[in-house]
């Protein structure tokens, strides 16, 4: 098995923008494609992290653009389809290349970061060779190696709305980073509560996710 990491955008991408323009980062799946009446469409999945306000607002967004014919959310997981052009599902239909992990949608750089994997490399180079005619990719990395993980989304414990904006803020904003990018007080004031509350809210919401981790990770 072949996996390689590839940096990507193009223009006419329908979610990208957005992500940027609202400051969230999402996480994409795609699902299937089809034909209907002579236009074909794609499946999408999205998981949002950022701030709630900027959250909706990128949901409205996307609810209003002309591409986009259905939407179902349910929290942070969007659900869309959206018309695409007969360029872009001439490379995106491979049936060689699969996804080892969801898409990562970066604002800070425009750019979205794919996981991907084929039986074979010259799959992957000919998908890469491929997206470049509709937008601007580069290669960081292609190795044979066994696929060893697989990424997807799943149900995860139920947390309350204040302890997944405040985890939702601390990942984006880089609490956990090393060295950590920023502190309590500045987290708690983007919710309009205490570095208290906030800290108690992000306790509770790591208290709920961890035992889970450990259960996934010892399977």
């Amino acid at each position: 098995m072949w996996t390689a990491k590839i940096k990507y955008k193009h223009k006419d991408c329908v979610t990208m923008p957005k992500v940027i323009k609202h400051q969230i980062t999402a996480y994409a799946t795609p699902g299937n494609s089809f034909s209907k009446d002579g236009t074909i469409y794609s499946t999408g999945f999205l998981m949002l992290v950022g701030e709630e306000k900027n959250k909706k607002a990128f949901i409205k967004e996307l609810k209003e653009d002309c591409r986009v014919i259905k939407v179902e959310v349910n929290h942070d997981l969007v659900m869309f389809v959206e018309k695409r052009s007969d360029a872009e599902y001439a490379v995106f239909r491979s049936t060689e290349i699969m996804t080892a992990k969801p898409i990562y949608c970066n604002p800070a750089d425009g750019f979205e970061y794919w996981n991907i994997c084929a039986w074979d490399k010259k799959h992957i180079q000919h998908f890469l060779k491929n997206i470049k005619k509709i937008g601007t990719a580069k290669l960081l990395s292609i190795q044979k190696m066994k696929l060893d993980d697989l990424y997807h989304f799943h149900v995860s414990p139920r947390l309350t709305s204040k302890q997944k904006q405040a985890l939702d803020l601390a990942l984006q904003f880089g609490y956990f980073k090393m060295p950590r990018k920023v502190e309590l007080d500045e987290l708690g004031k983007r919710m309009n509560i205490s570095h208290q509350a906030f800290s108690e809210h992000l306790r509770k919401a790591e208290s709920k996710l961890l035992p889970h981790l450990a259960q996934e990770l010892s399977e």
